[in-house]
């Protein structure tokens, strides 16, 4: 630990500064230098060790003791970290028991700091030499509260390093817990509730990603024919707007509805379309989110829909879905998914929609995007109704038809929420995540006013609470210009066949490089079978002491290997799953210190390539298939 002397403080503040990222380095020089010396102190003490003190508002405490060091190593010797992959440690206790957890802790191991205060982090810039931590590159630092750091949070999970976060050690620093415990209690909750639902939105399903790759694929005719989203983009400002879900209190104000038409916008969610048809209200737009067949068969097939009704849903729907419907619509783009991306950067024009997770979410994201003010949730219950209802009784959902769905989520256990008034009733996690992800997506737009008028259900954090009618009173009191299938259609008419033929050129292209880029991750994934056999059948020789150099050294090719398949977007949507569990069953076997130990993490490797190795055979065959319908799309676009 190199500290520095008097009169040396500001050089060593300068020379840290520049090994931050730049996120970091611009809100380390936003802080005030006064106001920070007025709020962080310090002091050395006889053996030359920087000692500090905080001021805040009425109170007054030391950070560190006059035995900085010998505390830090007490603090840090109680703690598990042998084998572990990461260390979450909130509190850096003003740079020593940061630095003690980097003498003691294996060079494998990667150290994310929470450092809630600013003030602290800034100061101990002045005087501590960070360079020795950070040219390790296994720290990354969380500075500041939840808002400041929680892009950086999500850049450090769409990276590799996470990988190893997947077990975890979970340590507080004594000041954290004695002197900020409500601050790091907050950023604590915020971190695991946001890596739950990072994991919810990866799925776990190798062929969920497969089917939204070939529904995408198979949907290029309706992408290519049809406008981009941009075409809407604030063509409705201030206009109100209701999202109407599925949900069992439905039925309790839906006709009301029915005063909304021509003075605000009908956004239907994709199961809440029957019912709104069947008491004879027909929404201006409706969304949907699935991809898998039953969207067709529940909501398309032998139906016909006015033509006037717009379909705005994602791409990636299951492919009978465009044909069958008659009036204008949008494919949309998901925003930042990979396949969504690399099929917009050539077919698109850049312009996409926060999906989220649940059809509701699309929703409310495409009410921003029209620029509609207020927006308003109906049957958004996200709850069970009277005597178990899971939807409106006049959804497919509530028929023979949907008895698939409804048994799936009554199999899923019960969980309690709070509603508007303050009472509890029964959910499901299934619906209290999709509420947290709602819940997240109002609070990114607080200069909308979002109100839910469902009248039941669970409360929805973020929204105001009110009646239906009352909302429609207020806000219903104009007409519309003009219809949403208007602008999409008069959009249409000036689409350029020839723009959209080059892209489609240039994408067909691009497939044929990704499938030769697939098929030689395969060819790596079946070396790294065969070289962890061979590494297998040397760990359990007798004198599998003599070997433990190369095992060793394989082990960790094999590490730096792994992130071939993630170094490209696309290839990493495809292997992100298989990557996660197998980091997690490494991190978990923890220090590699016994013959038993090498060969059973060369057998976890040895089936982490094979899988990697299914993955990218599937997907370069996927991409092998898609190429010749393409090229006849190609072909019908000359005509």
């Amino acid at each position: 630990m190199i500290v520095a002397k008097k009169n040396e403080e500001k050089e060593m503040f300068n020379k840290n500064l520049q090994l931050l990222t730049p996120w970091l380095r611009e809100s380390v020089l936003e802080i005030d230098e006064e106001e920070l010396w007025e709020k962080v102190q310090v002091d050395y003490n006889e053996k030359g060790y920087p000692i500090s003190s905080y001021n805040e508002k009425n109170r007054s405490f030391q950070i560190n003791s006059t035995n900085p060091l010998q505390d830090a190593e007490k603090w840090c010797s109680s703690i598990p970290l042998k084998g572990k992959g990461a260390v979450f440690m909130y509190g850096s206790g003003f740079g020593y028991y940061l630095f003690e957890i980097f003498k003691q802790k294996q060079n494998h191991t990667l150290v994310v700091l929470f450092e809630q205060n600013i003030y602290l982090f800034a100061a101990m810039l002045y005087y501590f030499d960070l360079e020795p931590i950070i040219k390790t590159q296994k720290i990354v630092f969380l500075i500041g509260d939840i808002e400041h750091f929680a892009q950086a949070f999500d850049h450090l999970f769409f990276s590799i390093v996470f990988a190893n976060c997947t077990s975890p050690a979970i340590v507080f620093t004594p000041i954290a817990q004695r002197n900020f415990k409500t601050q790091y209690m907050k950023i604590h909750k915020y971190v695991f509730s946001q890596l739950g639902l990072y994991t919810f939105y990866i799925g776990n399903d190798h062929l969920d990603n497969l089917i939204g790759l070939h529904n995408l694929l198979a949907n290029m005719e309706s992408i290519v024919l049809n406008p981009y989203i941009s075409c809407l983009k604030d063509k409705f400002k201030d206009v109100p707007a209701f999202i109407v879900a599925n949900g069992p209190s439905l039925d309790k104000n839906i006709h009301e509805l029915k005063e909304v038409q021509d003075k605000g916008l009908v956004i239907s969610t994709e199961s809440a379309i029957i019912p709104l048809m069947k008491n004879h209200i027909k929404p201006d737009i409706l969304t949907i989110i699935e991809r898998t067949k039953y969207t067709y068969d529940y909501h398309f097939a032998n139906i016909q829909y006015p033509d006037d009704i717009a379909l705005l849903c994602l791409g990636l729907v299951d492919k009978r879905v465009f044909p069958s419907f008659s009036g204008p619509k949008i494919p949309i783009f998901r925003k930042q998914e990979a396949i969504n991306e690399w099929i917009n950067k050539y077919v698109g024009d850049g312009s996409s929609i926060a999906a989220g997770a649940n059809v509701s979410h699309l929703a409310l994201e495409l009410a921003v995007y029209l620029g509609a003010n207020p927006i308003v949730f109906v049957g958004q219950d996200y709850a069970y109704g009277s005597e178990g209802s899971t939807h409106s009784k006049d959804s497919i959902y509530s028929q023979d038809k949907g008895k698939r769905a409804r048994e799936i989520i009554k199999s899923k256990p019960i969980v309690y929420v709070e509603d508007n008034g303050g009472a509890i009733i029964p959910s499901n996690q299934l619906w209290v995540d999709f509420k947290k992800g709602l819940e997240r997506k109002i609070a990114t737009h607080s200069h909308k006013l979002i109100i839910d008028a469902t009248e039941g259900g669970a409360k929805i954090k973020g929204a105001k609470y009110d009646e239906l009618s009352n909302t429609i009173e207020k806000y219903c009191i104009k007409s519309i210009p003009y219809s949403v299938n208007e602008v999409i259609l008069e959009n249409k008419s000036k689409l350029s066949i020839k723009e959209r033929k080059a892209g489609l050129i240039k994408f067909i292209k691009n497939i044929k490089d990704y499938v030769n880029l697939f098929r030689k991750l395969s060819r790596e994934s079946y070396k790294g079978q065969l070289t962890c056999r061979k590494m297998i059948r040397l760990s359990q020789q007798k004198d599998n002491e003599k070997y433990r150099n190369i095992l060793e050294k394989t082990y960790q090719k094999h590490i730096n290997t792994f992130q071939l398949f993630i170094k490209d977007d696309l290839t990493r949507c495809f292997s992100q799953q298989v990557i996660f569990v197998y980091f997690y069953l490494m991190n978990v076997l923890g220090f590699i210190d016994t013959p038993e130990k090498i060969t059973e993490i060369f057998k976890i490797q040895y089936d982490f390539f094979r899988h990697l190795n299914v993955v990218n055979q599937s997907v370069s065959v996927y991409l092998e298939d898609a190429i010749e319908p393409l090229e006849d799309l190609l072909k019908k676009l000359n005509i």
